[in-house]
């Protein structure tokens, strides 16, 4: 086997749908593809040289139109989109909150899926929430000579409803989870990038039959929280990982893999 290797750049990022974590700035002027956090999220790709990425609470319209996945398309080398809304959206009314997956390379074998929803409910200032529909999307990220599967996922904020997501009620969450990562017919290769809402290692890490390595676990990404992971294969090697401070409540986890140089250098050679 050729030892020579070649890198993959993946950023996992929960991106609140564009409105501002701290001070919600971004709220009602122009709505969640505000210019300023396309701006953030068009030169966080380009600058980095990131390869795929993984977006959680990304904000559609009403008919799953996402304005700020249509600018990464049409602005970076990021040419290649899957996504699933999952829910309405938590500042605009009419319009949804969803995952997606944008990549430099073909996507093919796009799969959705929503996890069991426990129903959970909290009064909150005085007004009643509810859980709303989590999950993720799935998509084999074709890169010539081999293939790796990626999952952008969001899960459930069990801490908003005082609940903490190790609890044995919500065990059967996690196991759907597993199982469906676990399926059988993918390549082999896994990344899990999402705001899981919870530490992974712990809860999903252990219940997985395919083994899978945390990258940030352990590194505040949310509000001094450790909640946003990239799962990696073994054969993925992790050459470098970092957060990075952004308009989002939550840091955008940007990690560099290491492939085969045969698995992947004629697909960079022909990317846009």
């Amino acid at each position: 086997m050729n030892t020579q290797r070649h890198t993959l750049t993946v950023v996992s990022w929960n991106l609140h749908e564009g409105v501002d974590g701290s001070s919600g700035a971004f709220a009602n002027e122009a709505g969640p593809a505000d210019p300023r956090a396309t701006a953030e999220v068009l030169a966080m790709i380009t600058e980095r040289g990131v390869d795929v990425a993984a977006f959680q609470e990304v904000g559609f319209d009403r008919h799953g139109h996402a304005e700020l996945l249509e600018e990464v398309q049409r602005r970076t080398p990021l040419r290649h989109l899957a996504a699933h809304p999952l829910h309405a959206s938590s500042f605009t009314p009419g319009r949804r909150s969803g995952v997606a997956v944008a990549s430099r390379f073909p996507l093919r074998n796009t799969g959705r899926y929503l996890l069991p929803n426990p129903g959970l409910r909290v009064v909150l200032d005085g007004q009643e929430i509810h859980s709303h529909d989590k999950g993720h999307v799935r998509v084999t990220v074709d890169l010539g000579e081999a293939q790796v599967d990626v999952v952008s996922l969001h899960s459930f904020p069990f801490y908003l409803f005082r609940r903490d997501a190790a609890e044995p009620e919500f065990k059967d969450i996690w196991r759907a989870l597993a199982d469906e990562l676990d399926r059988p017919g993918g390549p082999g290769r896994l990344l899990v990038c999402g705001d899981f809402n919870a530490n992974a290692s712990g809860l999903l890490l252990d219940t997985l039959g395919v083994p899978l390595a945390s990258t940030f676990d352990g590194r505040p990404t949310q509000r001094n929280r450790s909640v946003d992971d990239v799962l990696h294969s073994p054969d993925l090697v992790l050459t470098e990982s970092v957060t990075v401070d952004n308009f989002s409540d939550h840091r955008a986890c940007v990690a560099v893999f290491q492939l085969p140089y045969q698995d992947t250098c004629s697909a960079r050679g022909g990317g846009p």
